[in-house]
């Protein structure tokens, strides 16, 4: 495992009036980023933000994070990529991370190669 924190979208705009953002998401799609209880505008995790509601519309994520209730608020963060933490993700059994996947040695178990 290389990053503990791993970049599941990016905000794209503001949606509505009461601090919502529009998310396109870069993950396995839009309901999986709907999960998580936090997201993180940084592959360190030290900016948290609290997911207070999530849902799906037209493919993307609309969220609304704790303290950004304004339109103005919901500004701060947008055109930010967020990132998820491992530690909140359960894969199943033979299952990995795409990252994870990338520049690893792949031998064909009929050939050999």
């Amino acid at each position: 495992m290389s990053d503990n924190f791993l970049e599941v979208g990016k905000i794209v705009t503001v949606h509505a009036l009461k601090g919502e953002v529009k998310i396109m998401p870069w993950c396995d799609g839009p309901d999986f980023l709907c999960e998580f209880d936090y997201l993180y505008l940084d592959k360190s995790g030290k900016t948290e933000l609290e997911v207070e509601h999530a849902r799906i519309f037209k493919n993307m994520v609309i969220a609304k994070f704790k303290g950004y209730d304004t339109v103005e608020a919901a500004e701060n963060p947008r055109e930010k990529v967020l990132y998820i933490s491992r530690d909140d993700v359960e894969l199943d059994e033979d299952t990995y991370f795409i990252k994870d996947l990338i520049g690893i040695k792949v031998i064909d178990n009929n050939t050999g190669k």
